[in-house]
């Protein structure tokens, strides 16, 4: 089962390769404890750190697909605002879960199937003491009792009958930047430290109370994507932004040449951004979308008759379209149909 999922995870999450592994082998032991269940020795749950558009999101989402099991990814602040239409309680998350499982089919109830899924809690960093105006620290003792549970009952309604749902078997990832966290690290004592390791009592430090940095053990880090990582994104069709312009463009009449010293560009530019793989978006989007403005009229179509035509988007042209100097009609670009 692990050969499987780091595959998937190896062709779709670039430029983590300690993570992917790491992660792979951790979801490999939660479906071991599931086939024999052992209550008194459960297997570990993660904590994942690591910059924005890394991949955190999409590895987890790459491995259920590749296992078929139910996955809900919840943002951890919605477990802060009780009361408000955007809230979302304990219970609330597990029949995210189960109603996952009845969409995806499968052998067995949805509870059953549920019970080996997998809860992702997403910017759980904004968890922190101090970092909102709710009780943050009564969030994370639920959420330690949440873990740590056997079962929870489903809240049902008047049609339903009560149904607990048992949890053990289900892997708890909690996710997020946390941001500047290796400044507890360097403060350990001397012979305490572990390299570049994060470590739960650094999180403890960070704003997470003791108990609940426990039952999160396993600690993976994402790595920040260099310039290398995020070309090899672009060049990659199955993870690819391009892939959506690219389309999008070939609808209205055009096929995109980009050159390989565009795709250079791109990719260091994103890297300044900070913002991993978004930072591609936050790029090609501008350039894009003015060159669109040029090529396609505001009714939709495009301004030539015929099949297809191939534009190449050249260092200069993409620089020109970057700083706004781009004269479609003072180009020297020529719209020769394809073959």
């Amino acid at each position: 089962m692990t050969d499987s999922v780091q595959a998937q995870l190896d062709r779709l999450v670039v430029g983590q390769n300690p993570a992917i592994r790491a992660l792979s082998r951790l979801i490999d032991m939660h479906f071991a404890w599931n086939d024999a269940p052992d209550p008194q020795h459960r297997p570990p749950n993660a904590l994942i750190i690591g910059p924005t558009g890394t991949g955190k999101t999409h590895a987890i989402r790459v491995a259920a697909d590749a296992l078929d099991i139910p996955c809900v990814v919840v943002d951890s602040t919605r477990l802060v605002g009780t009361g408000s239409s955007a809230s979302l309680s304990l219970e609330g998350v597990l029949s995210l879960l189960v109603k996952r499982a009845r969409s995806m089919g499968g052998s067995g109830t949805p509870e059953d199937r549920a019970a080996r899924g997998i809860i992702f809690l997403d910017e759980f960093d904004k968890l922190r003491f101090g970092k909102a105006t709710e009780d943050t620290a009564g969030i994370q003792r639920r959420l330690l009792q949440f873990i740590e549970s056997d079962g929870l009952d489903l809240a049902p309604s008047e049609f339903e009958h009560p149904r607990v749902l048992d949890t053990r078997g289900i892997l708890f990832i909690a996710a997020g930047a946390f941001t500047n966290i290796d400044r507890f690290r360097d403060m350990r004592e001397v012979g305490h430290g572990w390299g570049d390791v994060i470590r739960p009592e650094d999180v403890h430090r960070y704003g997470f109370i003791e108990e609940l940095t426990a039952r999160l053990p396993v600690i993976i880090r994402f790595n920040p994507l260099d310039v290398g990582a995020l070309w090899q994104i672009l060049e990659q069709d199955d993870v690819s932004p391009l892939v959506f312009y690219r389309e999008y463009f070939r609808r209205h009449g055009y096929l995109l040449d980009i050159e390989p010293a565009v795709l250079s560009a791109i990719a260091t530019a994103a890297c300044r951004s900070k913002l991993g793989a978004r930072g591609l978006h936050q790029e090609l989007f501008p350039v894009l979308h003015d060159l669109a403005n040029h090529l396609i009229h505001a009714d939709g179509e495009t301004d030539r008759l015929g099949g297809p035509r191939r534009f190449p988007l050249s260092l200069a042209v993409y620089r020109q379209l970057k700083n706004g100097t781009y004269d479609h009609a003072r180009s020297t670009y020529d719209p020769t149909p394809t073959d």
